[in-house]
């Protein structure tokens, strides 16, 4: 079916139409000229005439109907790469120009056809590389310890990992696309990007220290910012990548530092103040027996109490620096119970106090080293002997779990507030809560002690107290795997102030 619509679109289609229409009529026309001037008195009524019409309109009919067809079949093959060249233009590599013929349209087909084919490979090629790139890159954002956010040039969200999720209680899902403002509402960073994206700063990274509050504990968490500007290859800004690592570790190891050295100081002074005074009072020619022996025996005390001191800290700093190491073996831990009783049941009789012990049937072997445990059974029962008021009672209770043995230590003390509970376990920390207990000497080392040599056991330790309501003092000891011996201990109850169990 002729498309009479050719004549209204500027198309090649009605270009060759047209000429081709042109060429062909002009020898009829030239034709007609002729006839008209040759026979001045031709009637178009004649017989002639109407068969030279005739023959006149055929021909005019046949050349219309050729020129269609002829320019069809050139503009056709145009067309058609026309539209195939706009779909590959739009990403779609699988369309092909169709080849119906050897000349010329059909060489140039298989040219473009191919030309289409190497298209097609190499942007597979760069997609792979693309993507690859960028699954990677994901990989490493989701997957590193610091917190990442990359912001565009208008402020908002591109990328954020899980760490930051966590931090700020937001999630990249519901903030992608959005300005920073509407997802996080640190002022601290935010000026701080801002500043970043504001100012060009290419020699140094810019750096600031954030504080925010945990979603969980609601604790301090200290992080450092570092933000950097991301330029294009024409130097075009198309980024800010802000990468937050959390420094809370590194305060608090600062602070603790200050605080041990502030400590250490405090703690050795004070009996080497009481050992140079009461040694000067001693060389004055005027001092009796009865004052040197009083004297003699402060300046011991203060003595053993910087010894005990200074052995304490040394003992930790060995076993932390992994120069002490443990001499594990399998022992019955119901042994070293006894042995700290029979020597420091004294302590216990003179406060009047009650000391029960309840172990468990058939209690295992654990594996650890009897001396050091001595040591965390020791400072345990003389810290509840020490912040028990007089004819209370202490209860150690030896009970056996599914891997590990479990010593706890009870006491109908002074209790601990929640607060000092936290910073228990940490070197020179004393608790303060209650007024008795600040009357009552220490080195702030034994607890810090006890800790360190429980976890080199693999075990654990814990407390449980409140304030004015006595302590539980427990931790866990893992069990001997190997062969068992055959004990059983019946679960006993024993009155220690008679000196007898």
């Amino acid at each position: 079916m002729i498309d009479f619509l050719f004549f209204m679109r500027k198309t090649i289609f009605r270009k060759v139409f047209v000429i081709t229409w042109l060429v062909a009529l002009v020898p009829l026309f030239v034709l007609w000229l002729y006839l008209m001037n040759e026979f001045q008195g031709f009637q178009a009524t004649g017989q002639t005439a109407v068969v030279f019409y005739a023959f006149l309109v055929l021909a005019t009919l046949l050349a219309i109907i050729g020129t269609y067809f002829l320019s069809k079949r050139i503009s056709l093959p145009i067309t058609h790469f026309t539209r195939t060249a706009t779909e590959i233009a739009r990403g779609n590599f699988n369309e092909r120009v169709i080849v119906e013929s050897q000349d010329e349209l059909g060489r140039l087909a298989k040219i473009f056809n191919y030309m289409t084919e190497e298209l097609h490979r190499l942007r597979k090629m760069d997609l792979n590389r693309i993507i690859n790139e960028k699954k990677k890159n994901d990989t490493i954002i989701k997957n590193i310890a610091d917190g990442v956010i990359v912001t565009d040039p208008n402020n908002r969200i591109l990328v954020m990992n899980s760490v930051m999720e966590s931090w700020f209680g937001i999630h990249e899902k519901e903030c992608l696309g959005k300005p920073l403002e509407q997802c996080i509402s640190n002022n601290t960073l935010l000026q701080f990007i801002r500043h970043v994206l504001q100012n060009d700063a290419t020699k140094n990274t810019p750096t600031t220290e954030i504080v925010i509050k945990s979603t969980k504990t609601w604790r301090d968490i200290f992080l450092q910012a570092h933000a950097a500007r991301v330029n294009n290859e024409q130097n075009e800004l198309i980024g800010i990548v802000t990468i937050l690592r959390d420094i809370t570790r590194e305060k608090e190891i600062d602070r603790m530092k200050t605080e041990l050295v502030s400590m250490v100081a405090h703690e050795l002074r004070s009996p080497l103040t009481s050992i140079s005074g009461f040694s000067e009072l001693l060389l004055d020619p005027t001092v009796n027996r009865e004052q040197s022996e009083e004297y003699a025996t402060i300046i011991l005390k203060e003595s053993n109490r910087l010894s005990d001191l200074i052995n304490k800290f040394l003992d930790i700093s060995k076993i932390e620096a992994g120069k002490s190491q443990a001499k594990k073996a399998p022992m019955q831990i119901r042994d070293v119970v006894d042995k700290v009783l029979d020597v420091n049941l004294h302590q216990a009789e003179k406060k009047g106090i009650v000391v029960s012990v309840k172990v468990s049937p058939n209690l295992p072997l654990v594996l650890g080293d009897p001396d050091m445990l001595e040591q965390v059974v020791l400072n345990l029962f003389t810290n509840a002997v020490k912040y028990s008021p007089e004819n209370t009672a202490i209860e150690i209770r030896l009970k056996e779990r599914e891997s590990e043995v479990l010593i706890e230590v009870e006491d109908n003390g002074y209790g601990i507030s929640e607060k000092s509970q936290q910073r228990l376990f940490e070197k020179f920390y004393r608790v303060t809560d209650n007024e008795k207990v600040r009357e009552i000497t220490g080195t702030g080392l034994g607890l810090a002690l006890v800790k360190e040599i429980v976890e080199i056991h693999g075990g654990s330790i814990a407390v449980q107290s409140k304030l004015g309501d006595g302590s539980t003092f427990s931790f866990t000891i893992p069990k001997y795997s190997g062969r068992f011996h055959e004990m059983e201990f019946d679960e006993v109850e024993v009155d220690m102030v008679s000196g007898a169990y």
